[in-house]
């Protein structure tokens, strides 16, 4: 007979972590809608498409100043804002990668 495996902690999810993922996956989609607005306009989207990208970006920031604070806190897993640091900086590399290609 197999034993049950049981896990008894007082661990939970972090909260920060939470608002990382789910501020990373925000700008993910606010950039990839921008991104496809600008192709289709073939590179001369303006304003509309300006505004919406640096909010993505700010979001992204705001993400990965959650993601930090969530991987200093104690008895909570420490998954979610790991994916949170690496989505939210993922996006901000895209950001500058995009401002250095315009200058």
């Amino acid at each position: 007979m197999k034993k049950g495996r049981y896990k008894f902690t007082v661990r939970n999810q972090s909260r920060r972590g939470i608002i990382s993922v789910l501020l990373g996956a925000l700008s993910v989609l606010m950039t990839a809608g921008m991104v496809a607005v600008a192709y289709m306009r073939s590179g001369q989207a303006e304003r509309f498409v300006a505004i919406p990208g640096f909010a993505a970006m700010l979001l992204s920031a705001a993400g990965l100043y959650y993601s930090i604070r969530g991987t200093m806190e104690e008895d909570v897993y420490h998954l979610l804002p790991w994916i949170g640091f690496l989505i939210n900086g993922m996006v901000l590399a895209a950001y500058v990668l995009i401002y250095i290609l315009g200058w």
